[in-house]
């Protein structure tokens, strides 16, 4: 029997439609909308496209303002398609954004969540992550501080075992990472720190990072880690993907490191220290530590035929040596390429 597109089963339809919409980015407003139309518009090709069509506008929802909030609460098909992403923006910079009660309202309605961003909200209780509709959460970008008491906190339990957390420059008081952490000190193999050693939140990054850091398998450090927190990296021997700011001490770093390690892949971001860099590796590819190195990556560095002129050619030709693939980035960084 011959067949058409209306034959498609419904998942089948649902993957095409998710893969055609995969180039929108819910953290452009603009993108976001045009995927939004994009599949509008797929819904109403036919009767058969409108479930699937559907079911990938809720995959991925941004509510960055009451009124799509508002939109959002009234709809007649809300609860009744999973949301794998969800982003929520807060008031930020005199921009307008959602107040901690409807992002509350919305947390407590959207469900099958396990992407969750939550961004500069001012007064958002941490009991929102307290929520059944959570329990399969795998991912937390966590932007947001919450002024809940340390009483209130401590009495929390979060329904979710956390995969994935990012951490930004943010206070978050001294309770809430230890929960978080404790929470998914079993699960927890991703973690993004882009914070700062004098925030208030800092002693109890610290004193939390052990429970979870001999199952963390990616690392990415985004500031100058603390000699505190430094001194505790030796615990990362699960440890296979490092990923360095430029910012970061990188020599102190690698050395605090195990030398009984897993470290397979190297991310780092350059400013003006390529060469820094370069003689820093070269000096220690032979070492304990990037012994198991497969992997350099560069996202952002001079073209690969400019490394001799930046004094990275010794690097390149050590790794050649050692079998160690060096991914250059297509963005070539400014900075470097002011070099003399």
């Amino acid at each position: 029997m011959p067949t058409t597109v209306q034959d498609l089963p419904f998942e089948l339809l649902e993957h095409i439609l998710d893969l055609t919409s995969a180039d929108y980015e819910l953290d452009s407003p603009k993108s976001n909308r045009e995927r939004n139309d994009f599949l509008r518009d797929c819904s109403l090709v036919s009767r058969s496209f409108r479930c699937p069509a559907q079911a990938c506008l809720w995959a991925a929802v941004r509510v960055h303002n009451p009124h799509t909030a508002k939109k959002v609460l009234s709809s007649p098909v809300l609860g009744m398609y999973a949301t794998r992403q969800l982003d929520l923006v807060g008031v930020h910079a005199g921009n307008e954004g959602l107040s901690g009660t409807t992002a509350a309202r919305l947390l407590g309605k959207i469900r099958g969540v396990r992407w969750l961003r939550l961004a500069d909200f001012g007064r958002l209780s941490a009991r929102v992550l307290q929520n059944d509709n959570l329990a399969g959460l795998q991912t937390l970008v966590l932007m947001t501080a919450f002024p809940d008491k340390t009483t209130v906190l401590s009495s929390l339990r979060f329904p979710f075992h956390l995969r994935t957390l990012h951490l930004f420059n943010r206070s978050y008081g001294p309770s809430i990472l230890p929960i978080l952490f404790s929470a998914s000190r079993h699960s927890l193999t991703s973690l993004t720190l882009l914070t700062n050693s004098t925030s208030a939140s800092y002693p109890s990054l610290i004193t939390a990072f052990p429970s979870v850091a001999p199952n963390l398998r990616f690392l990415s450090l985004q500031h100058r880690a603390s000699g505190e927190l430094t001194s505790l990296f030796s615990l990362l021997t699960s440890l296979t993907h490092l990923e360095c700011h430029f910012a970061v001490d990188l020599p102190t770093t690698l050395d605090s490191l195990s030398p009984t390690g897993l470290l397979s892949i190297l991310s780092l971001e350059l400013d003006y220290n390529l060469l820094d860099v370069a003689n820093v590796l070269t000096s220690r590819l032979d070492g304990p530590v990037l012994r198991n190195l497969k992997v350099l990556r560069i996202p952002r560095a001079p073209l690969r035929d400019e490394f001799r002129e930046f004094g990275g050619q010794p690097l390149l030709d050590k790794c050649v040596e050692k079998g160690i693939r060096v991914e250059v980035g297509q963005v070539v960084a400014w900075r470097t390429r002011l070099f003399p």
